[in-house]
């Protein structure tokens, strides 16, 4: 064995002490070059973070996202006069909040009533014409008329010759009984085009409407053109300056207020959830009052949230204090028009 001299051993003690010595010192700056790293990634992250404004916010819209649906509305030859300026006033409520393009109004006849009218009913574009109607205001409108003895054919032909975006029609519930699911016309629509068609029935004025009651069947969030319905819902109701409630079939009703809120136009809307479509109907039935519009989204048969229910709701509304009701056929075969919609902070 050898020992080592009592002057080895101190300097070896030295030695020990000054490696340890820097070796802390090294690995403070690594910690605190670190920390330095952490907080600006942690600023950076909070400032990305941060509410942006919306782009409709915003003085300067990219016309890229600036929204401006063309909407074609079919004037049916037994609709009265009220009638279409309801369903009118709906399709000027939801037009988006940029561009000009104007509301297409086709009053249809039948070939019968052309004749005895003569030429005094003209296509024509008629701006001023419904000057009084307050959804209107701020609307153009293009008023032409047409005579046919096959209405859907007529209506479906239109649609795909003007490059419409949207469709919108009046619709009354009980034509559904009548050798059709949703009525003759909006039947050949919904199986000719793959574009959204709106389904309004109006009992009053749709200005003193003061809360949507919009009902979402399952899985029908998964169906393209969910967005797009949302954010024609938020439209309305921030032109109404209604409130919203919406009603969902599953327990997840987080779920539903994440994707509600993924959408443009900040609007504040309660959500509930039922279990089933007679638990709804019982629901609306003691919720409801004639002052409130109930809005379905729905979806062409047997696609993505389909329900059987879907074919009955419209009739099934009439009995609940909100006479008021509509259908909202999502868009079809387009996922990629839905990113639109979606907030871009």
């Amino acid at each position: 064995m050898t020992l080592s001299s009592p002057l080895v051993v101190a300097s070896t003690l030295v030695i020990s002490v000054v490696v340890l010595v820097v070796a802390g010192f090294r690995i403070q700056r690594q910690r605190d070059s670190h920390a330095d790293g952490s907080e600006e990634s942690s600023e950076s992250t909070l400032r990305s973070a941060s509410p942006q404004l919306s782009i409709f916010d915003s003085e300067d819209v990219d016309d890229a996202r600036a929204i401006d649906p063309r909407i074609f509305l079919p004037d049916f030859p037994d609709a009265t006069d009220d009638v279409t300026e309801q369903v009118l006033a709906f399709a000027c409520s939801i037009k988006h909040r940029y561009g000009d393009e104007p509301v297409h109004l086709l009053r249809i006849q039948s070939t019968e009533a052309r004749a005895g009218a003569g030429d005094s009913d003209a296509d024509s574009s008629t701006p001023g014409q419904f000057s009084g109607l307050e959804a209107a205001e701020n609307t153009a409108i293009n008023s032409d008329t047409t005579e046919s003895e096959d209405v859907p054919a007529t209506v479906a032909q239109t649609v795909d010759e003007t490059e419409t975006d949207l469709v919108v029609m009046g619709h009354e519930p009980s034509h559904a009984s009548e050798g059709a699911t949703f009525g003759r016309t909006a039947d050949h629509v919904l199986a000719e085009t793959s574009l959204p068609t709106y389904l309004v029935h109006l009992d009053g004025a749709l200005s003193e409407k003061e809360r949507l009651h919009v009902v979402v069947p399952q899985h029908i969030d998964h169906h393209e053109g969910f967005y797009e319905a949302i954010y024609n819902v938020k439209q309305l109701a921030s032109t109404l300056e209604a409130s919203v409630t919406v009603w969902v079939f599953e327990q997840n009703v987080q779920h539903y207020r994440t994707l509600f809120d993924l959408v443009e136009i900040d609007v504040v809307a309660e959500f509930a959830s039922v279990r089933s479509w007679d638990e709804l109907y019982a629901e609306l039935e003691l919720e409801t009052v004639p002052a409130e519009f109930v809005i379905t989204l729905a979806v062409r048969s047997e696609k993505i949230g389909w329900d059987p229910e879907l074919e009955s709701v419209s009739t099934r509304l009439t009995d609940v204090p909100a006479r008021s009701s509509a259908l909202f056929f999502l868009r079809e075969d387009e996922p990629e028009h839905d990113d639109r919609f979606l907030r871009t902070d």
